[in-house]
């Protein structure tokens, strides 16, 4: 299996961050970063499924249950932006170190996702109209802002949609309780959402733009 220069590019990054990220253990002795790298690692699951979705033999029936195994763990990609709010409790000695680290982290977070994002963009482009899939990427984009909000401030995953059920179901009913009443939860997932689909219309266009040139 060829490995395409973007994901070679993400793994030396990924490699170079996770690297980073065990010399602030080995040099300074603290251990309140390495879920930085549990999290880099959740990040790539959405991005390796993704790539089912430009198979020439990827078909209708199967499409289902890969796109909710992609879709539920797709927020955790762009989730690695937010880890940033971490950074208000940093010693001031290393506070320079843990910007890089926050800064890299959620930068390759964010590439996983909008990359694995395009990917599932082609797919929808072959089977519904331009304007169809123009508006599933903006929904899935809202869906995933309001599990990154769940994440950051409700401190639920993936896996709580099955191990707790009733506290999503809560943080559900108290979201669409606040929605004409909006708050912090409500601008959160707005902004996130905007923030989320420019950031995907930007990688979009530069890889638009790279297959340009490449047939050139």
């Amino acid at each position: 299996m060829k490995i395409s220069k973007i994901t070679q590019a993400l793994l030396l990054v990924s490699a170079v961050a996770i690297v980073l990220d065990l010399a602030r253990l080995d040099v300074w002795g603290t251990t309140d970063l390495l879920y930085l790298i549990w999290n880099l690692f959740l990040a790539w699951i959405p991005y390796v499924i993704s790539f089912y979705f430009i198979k020439k033999d990827s078909s209708m029936k199967r499409f289902l249950p890969i796109f909710i195994i992609w879709f539920l763990f797709f927020p955790n990609a762009p989730y690695l932006v937010t880890d940033v709010l971490h950074i208000a409790n940093r010693l001031p000695s290393i506070l320079w170190y843990d910007s890089l680290l926050f800064f890299l982290f959620g930068w390759i977070g964010l590439l996983l996702g909008m990359l694995s994002l395009s990917n599932v963009h082609q797919y929808f482009k072959a089977h519904f109209s331009y304007w169809m899939s123009e508006i599933i990427i903006l929904v899935i984009c809202l869906i995933s802002s309001f599990g990154i909000y769940l994440g950051r401030f409700g401190r639920l995953n993936s896996w709580d949609l099955f191990a707790q059920p009733q506290e999503l179901w809560k943080h559900s009913s108290d979201f669409l309780a606040n929605l004409f009443h909006p708050g912090t939860e409500v601008a959160f997932v707005g902004v996130f959402t905007i923030f989320m689909y420019l950031v995907y219309r930007t990688v979009y266009i530069l890889i638009r733009e790279n297959i340009g040139n490449d047939e050139k």
